[in-house]
C-alpha cells in the first residue's frame, strides 16, 4: 500500500502547472551587505522581497519543470544547499497566495475571489479600528504628476533646496529670537479653534496635506519612480490626499527611498516658514489667519505625526530606509513576541532567518516605545477633540470617537491573543509554572494600575478680579462729557472722576426756577393785596404750597444734577469695568450702543443710565489685593473642598506659577458667566449670550476663589489663566468607576 510520502515523491515528478506571471517586475538591491530581490506586482501595486534563492525558485516556475527538476536545478546552482519537496510546496503555496504565479488548474476563479473577499474583510478591519485615519482609494495621478514634473524637479534641485533649508532657519531663528513677543501674538486655544475657525482650520489642514502627497509623488518621479494611486484618507475627522509612493521600494538607493519619505514634510516646513513670515509681518485680518493655520497644521502634523518613527508614517518608513531594515514595525513585533513567549511561556521556537540578529533588545523597545507612543498620541487627540467639542454641547461626539477609538486598540491586540492560543497543541507546549508567575505578575501589575491611589487634580479656568473692590456706578442719567482719571491712576476720596451732562435735566431746572421765581413774585403781589381784597388773602394759601412743591421739585432736580459728577467714594487705583459687549444694530431703526468700557476715549459723549447691565463706570480697587476666581464644572464641583491647594498659570505668564488656597467655594450654581472665560468671546467656559446682555453658562457651573499675592506687579483685573486644584488621591479604579457612573446611567 503507498504510503502518503510515496504519493508526494511520485506528484513531485510530474509536470507543475504553474507559472510565475510575466508581467512582475524585479530590481536587484543590497540590504545590509545581501542580495534581494524586489518585485513588484504592476496590477495590485503591491510589493514583495526576495533573498537570491527565492527569487530564483520563482524565476524556474514556467509550468513545465516539475518539483523535482526545480530541487535540482536549486541545489546546482546554490551548492552546497538543499530544499525538499515540502518545503518548496510551501514556498510556492505563498507565491500563489500572494497572487505572483499563474496557474491552469480549474478552480482559480473561486479562490481568487476568496482572496479578494478576505483581503477586503481586513482591510475593513483596519479601517473601523481606526475611525481617526482611514483611506477610499482614488485614482491612478501618473498623468498630473507627469504635468507637474517640471515643477518637481525644479523644487527639489539642489540649489532650491539649499534656499529652502535657509528659508526654514531663518523662520526658526526669528520665533526662538523673538518667542517671548511671538507667544503675546498667538491667539488662545478656545479662540483658535472655536466653530467659526473650524472651516478654515479644516480647508488649511486639507490643502497643507495635499501639497504634502504631492511632495511625495513628485519627489518619487523625479527619482525614478512611478506613483499610480491617489486617493481620499480622513484624518481627524478632516478629508485630505494620500499617494502611494510605494514603488519607490524598486530604487536601489537608501537615500532616494529616504529623500521620497521626506519629501511631503519638506514641503510643509517650507510652507510653515513662509507662512511663519508672512503671518509675523501681516497686520491681522484673513492672511494673517490663514498664515497663522498653516503654521499651526504643518508644524504640529510634522513634528507630532509625520516625522516622528514611532508612528507608521514618514519618520517610520525613513529610518526603515536608512537602517535597511524593511518592515521594521513587523520585525521589531515579532522580535518582542519571541522574547515574551520564550520569557514567559517557555515557548522555544525555531531562529527566523529574516530577522534583525543585532540589537534585538532594542527592536524589542522601538516596538513598546511605537505602543506606548500610540496611546499618547490617540488620547492627545481625543482630548483635542473633547476640548473643541465641549463649548458647543457636542461632547458626546467626543466621547462616541473616543470609545471607537479605543476600542480599535484594544481589538486587534486580543484577536490576535485568540488567534495564537487557539493552535492546537500550544497550551501543552507550554511551561506552566512561566505561565503562572507571568499571570500573577499581570495580575499584580493590574491591581497596581487600579488600585495604588495616584495624585489627583481638577483643572478649570479662572479669571483675575479684584478682591473687595468697590464699584462706582453712574446714578442719574447723562452724556459723559467729561473723564478725569485713567485705567490705573491713583485716587482720593472724593476726587472728582467724572462728569456727564443731561440737557433736558438741566432746562427742567431751569423752568422749575422760572417757576419758583413767578411763584415767589406772585406771592409778594397777594400779599399786598390782601390788605384791600378778601380773595387775595385766600390765595396767599393756594400759592406758597406751590411754591413748596417747586422747591421740593428743584430740591430733587438739583440732587439729580449734583449726581452728574461722579467722585470716588474710597481712596484705591482706578480700574475699568468688565467690557461691554458690541451690539450690532440697523443704524436706520436704532441708534447704536457704545460698547468697551466708559473710560474709552472713544466713548466720550456716550449715553449713560442707572439702568441695564452697563451703569458702572469704573472700580477701585486696592492694588495688593487679587483673587481668582475659578469656573468649576459641575463634574468636578464635588471634589473641590475649602482650604485645598491650588496652582494658578497665566496665560500672560506662562513663566510664572501662582500657589494658593481655596478660601471659598459657592454652593449655587453661577448665573452668568465672565465674559474673558465664555465661550462667546473665545473663553474656554462654554456659554451663550442672551438678548438682555448677560452671557450664560450653557452646563452647570460653579465659583471658586483663591486669594493671589501680587508681589511682582504681573496681575491686573481681567487676566485669565488654568488652575489646577490638587484633590485627594484616587486610584485608577476609582476615576473609571466615576466616569462611568457620570457616563451611563444604570438605574433601571
Amino acid at each position: 500500500m503507498p504510503t502518503l510520502s510515496d504519493s508526494i515523491v511520485s506528484s513531485s515528478s510530474r509536470k507543475l502547472a504553474i507559472r510565475v506571471r510575466p508581467d512582475l517586475k524585479a530590481r536587484r538591491q543590497r540590504y545590509q551587505g545581501r542580495v534581494y530581490w524586489v518585485v513588484k506586482d504592476p496590477v495590485g501595486l503591491q510589493y514583495f522581497r526576495f533573498e537570491e534563492e527565492e527569487f530564483a525558485i520563482l524565476q524556474m516556475l514556467d509550468g513545465d519543470s516539475s518539483l523535482d527538476e526545480i530541487a535540482e536545478r536549486f541545489e546546482a546552482d546554490f551548492p552546497p544547499q538543499t530544499i525538499r519537496v515540502e518545503e518548496l510546496q510551501n514556498f510556492i503555496g505563498m507565491l500563489h497566495r500572494s497572487g505572483l504565479v499563474l496557474s491552469d488548474s480549474p478552480g482559480q476563479g473561486t479562490q481568487l475571489k476568496e482572496r479578494r473577499d478576505e483581503r477586503k474583510r481586513k482591510e475593513l478591519i483596519g479601517a473601523a479600528s481606526n475611525i481617526l485615519a482611514f483611506r477610499f482609494r482614488g485614482f491612478d495621478p501618473e498623468r498630473i504628476l507627469n504635468w507637474l514634473l517640471p515643477v518637481g524637479r525644479f523644487f527639489f534641485s539642489g540649489p532650491m533646496t539649499a534656499f529652502n533649508l535657509l528659508l526654514v532657519s531663518c523662520a526658526l531663528t526669528l520665533v526662538m529670537v523673538e518667542f517671548d513677543l511671538f507667544r503675546s501674538r498667538l491667539p488662545s486655544f478656545h479662540t483658535f479653534f472655536n466653530a467659526q475657525n473650524w472651516l478654515a482650520l479644516g480647508a488649511t489642514l486639507a490643502v497643507t496635506k495635499v501639497l504634502h502627497e504631492f511632495g511625495h509623488g513628485l519627489s518619487c518621479k523625479h527619482f525614478g519612480g512611478e506613483c499610480h494611486e491617489m486617493g481620499v484618507m480622513f484624518l481627524v475627522l478632516t478629508p485630505c490626499l494620500y499617494c502611494n509612493v510605494s514603488d519607490s521600494w524598486m530604487l536601489p538607493s537608501r537615500w532616494k527611498r529616504a529623500a521620497i519619505g521626506a519629501a511631503g514634510m519638506y514641503v510643509e516646513v517650507v510652507l510653515a516658514s513662509i507662512a511663519t513670515f508672512v503671518w509675523w509681518f501681516s497686520e491681522p485680518g484673513w492672511l494673517n489667519y490663514i498664515c497663522l493655520n498653516v503654521m499651526f497644521v504643518s508644524s504640529v502634523s510634522t513634528i507630532m505625526f509625520n516625522a516622528n518613527p514611532l508612528l507608521r508614517y514618514d519618520g517610520y518608513y525613513i529610518l526603515s530606509d536608512l537602517m535597511e531594515v524593511p518592515n521594521l514595525r513587523q520585525k521589531a513585533t515579532d522580535i518582542l513576541n519571541r522574547k515574551l513567549r520564550k520569557w514567559c511561556l517557555g515557548l522555544e521556537e525555531p531562529d527566523d532567518p529574516f530577522l534583525p540578529k543585532r540589537h534585538q533588545a532594542l527592536f524589542a523597545l522601538f516596538t513598546v516605545a511605537s505602543f506606548l507612543y500610540r496611546w499618547v498620541v490617540l488620547l492627545s487627540i481625543l482630548y483635542f477633540l473633547n476640548k473643541v467639542f465641549e463649548p458647543y454641547g457636542l461632547k458626546v461626539i467626543g466621547q462616541t470617537i473616543a470609545m471607537a477609538s479605543i476600542w480599535g486598540l484594544f481589538a486587534a491586540p486580543l484577536w490576535k491573543g485568540y488567534q495564537f492560543f487557539k493552535v492546537p497543541g500550544r497550551l501543552t507546549k507550554m511551561k506552566r509554572l512561566r505561565m503562572y508567575v507571568t499571570l500573577l505578575v499581570v495580575a499584580a501589575a493590574f491591581a497596581a494600575v487600579l488600585l495604588v491611589p495616584l495624585p489627583s487634580h481638577v483643572y478649570c479656568p479662572f479669571e483675575v478680579q479684584p478682591r473687595g473692590a468697590t464699584s462706582v456706578y453712574v446714578d442719574s442719567p447723562g452724556r459723559l462729557v467729561e473723564v478725569n482719571v485713567e485705567a490705573g491712576d491713583p485716587v482720593e476720596v472724593g476726587q472728582l472722576i467724572a462728569r456727564l451732562e443731561n440737557e433736558p435735566l438741566q432746562m427742567e431746572i431751569l423752568k422749575l426756577e422760572s417757576q419758583l421765581a413767578a411763584y415767589e413774585t406772585e406771592l409778594k403781589s397777594l400779599q399786598r393785596l390782601r390788605l384791600h381784597d378778601a380773595s387775595a388773602a385766600m390765595e396767599v394759601d393756594v400759592v406758597e404750597e406751590k411754591i413748596a412743591a417747586a422747591k421740593d421739585q428743584l430740591a430733587q432736580q438739583r440732587d439729580e444734577y449734583a449726581r452728574l459728577t461722579i467722585k470716588a467714594p474710597v481712596s484705591g487705583v482706578v480700574i475699568p469695568p468688565p467690557p461691554a459687549p458690541e451690539h450690532k444694530t440697523d443704524p436706520e431703526v436704532e441708534l447704536p450702543e457704545w460698547f468697551g468700557s466708559p473710560l474709552d476715549p472713544e466713548n466720550r459723549g456716550a449715553l449713560l443710565n442707572p439702568e441695564g447691565p452697563r451703569n458702572m463706570l469704573c472700580q477701585i480697587i486696592d492694588p495688593q489685593a487679587w483673587d481668582a476666581v475659578m469656573v468649576i464644572d459641575q463634574d468636578d464641583v464635588d471634589l473641590v473642598q475649602e482650604g485645598q491647594r491650588v496652582q494658578l498659570l497665566l496665560e500672560e505668564a506662562a513663566w510664572h506659577e501662582f500657589d494658593s488656597k481655596i478660601d471659598h467655594r459657592a454652593t449655587d450654581a453661577m448665573d452668568s458667566t465672565p465674559m474673558r472665560l465664555a465661550s462667546t468671546s473665545g473663553g474656554p467656559v462654554p456659554a451663550q449670550a442672551e438678548p438682555d446682555g448677560v452671557i450664560r453658562p450653557l452646563n452647570t457651573s460653579y465659583q471658586a476663589t483663591a486669594p493671589l499675592d501680587a508681589a511682582g506687579g504681573l496681575l491686573r483685573s481681567g487676566l485669565t489663566g488654568i488652575a489646577r486644584i490638587t484633590t485627594p488621591k484616587r486610584t485608577l479604579g476609582q476615576r473609571l468607576y466615576r466616569y462611568l457612573s457620570r457616563t451611563f446611567n444604570f438605574e433601571i
